[in-house]
């Protein structure tokens, strides 16, 4: 009996782990795991995380939603998810959510219609580091009634880091105008060319210098001249090959955009320089005549290349930079930078539209850090003052 019992156990024993490895299986096999969601969202881009001078660890990307339901829905909330451990990075509802939101057709609104296409502007900031994976939770609502929360989206961090790159420009008094990570001019520039949706300006700045008097304009705010921008150095980030030149393009009058602007002329006068590694920096709205150098020219770091003008589709005198994965300026995605070195001034208040006239030709209101701080390896946030090196 104890030898029947000893092996009675030993077969219950075996026939449980054999069941074990049955449920086992059955869950790993393809597909075990599918659900039908209700929503389907996607990544635009792989995420590269980028230290802005506002001390946080910033990942700046858009998630496309789709609601393939023949009924309306409302969106309620989108959260950022660490995909590794489901710690919620990022929570928009109510009136964030509302202004991240935008449909296909740049209407800001949380409702999606049946078949209908948004994209959520995302900006996660962290003081830790950032995950390697991510996961997204949306809730919704069909007939207000609140319904189960769509989840997945999940999207890898981009393998390259954000690219150490110099100043373009020299000097001090410099405003990083419509930077990362929240303005509409820039970061919500996503346009359908070439039958994708790419936002090349994701991370563009617009560079406006300011007189010793902080004043944007020294004069007639309809005179380029007047501009202590006008005429100012662009000069190369980084050891590079120059790949494209524009030039010849006519300066526009300054305080109001032009009505012919065409994806061929808005860049104005240009130079693209080829960093490596799949990396284009792109300077544009340059001076006419102004440009030193020529395609397949190698440029050292520092070197000048333009004077800064206010070609193409501009309402003024300013450097428009930024890096992309590709040579169009418009056509290629726009990825994340940080600056070797510069130094942090202070936080100017923006200008609000409309009012350019009234306010250009007065002292622009900063708040100071005393004392100036030197930053590396930072992004310039929107709107903050800083002071490069001075040119050879």
């Amino acid at each position: 009996m104890r030898v029947e019992a000893v092996y009675g156990f030993a077969a219950l024993a075996f026939s449980l782990a054999c069941a074990s490895a049955a449920a086992e299986e059955r869950a790993a096999f393809a597909g075990a795991n599918d659900k039908v969601t209700a929503l389907v969202m996607q990544a635009s881009i792989a995420p590269t995380p980028f230290q802005g001078s506002d001390g946080f660890t910033h990942m700046a990307y858009e998630l496309q939603l789709i609601n393939p339901r023949s009924q309306d829905v409302v969106v309620e909330s989108i959260e950022v998810l660490d995909a590794a451990t489901g710690e919620v990075l990022l929570k928009l509802a109510g009136a964030p959510l509302s202004r991240s939101l935008w449909r296909i057709d740049r209407e800001a609104s949380t409702a999606l219609g049946r078949a209908q296409v948004a994209y959520a502007w995302l900006d996660v900031k962290l003081k830790a580091s950032a995950p390697q994976r991510l996961r997204h939770r949306v809730t919704f609502a069909q007939d207000a009634k609140s319904m189960p929360p769509s989840e997945g989206g999940e999207v890898r961090l981009a393998a390259q880091p954000a690219l150490v790159i110099g100043p373009p420009l020299e000097g001090t008094n410099w405003v990083a105008v419509d930077a990362c990570c929240d303005n509409l001019s820039h970061r919500r520039s996503g346009m359908p060319i070439n039958a994708a949706f790419v936002v090349g300006q994701r991370f563009a700045i617009d560079w406006i210098k300011l007189g010793d008097d902080r004043a944007i304009v020294h004069g007639n705010w309809l005179v380029n001249t007047d501009y202590p921008t006008y005429g100012q150095r662009a000069i190369a980030v980084a050891d590079a090959t120059v790949v494209s030149v524009l030039d010849g393009l006519p300066e526009r009058k300054a305080g109001a955009l032009p009505s012919d602007t065409t994806l061929q002329n808005a860049t104005g006068n240009h130079v693209i320089l080829d960093l490596g590694a799949q990396r284009y920096a792109f300077y544009a709205h340059l001076q006419p005549a102004s440009i030193r150098v020529k395609v397949g020219d190698r440029v050292k770091q520092g070197q000048p290349l333009a004077k800064l003008g206010n070609s193409g589709n501009t309402t003024g005198p300013h450097l428009h930079f930024h890096v992309m994965d590709g040579i169009s300026p418009l056509a290629s995605q726009g990825v994340p930078y940080v600056l070797s070195a510069f130094t942090l001034v202070g936080q100017a208040h923006e200008i609000p539209d409309g009012q350019e006239e009234k306010l250009y030709a007065a002292p622009m209101k900063i708040d100071p850090l005393p004392p100036p701080a030197a930053r590396a390896r930072e992004y310039p946030m929107n709107y903050v003052v800083v002071d490069f090196p001075e040119g050879k």
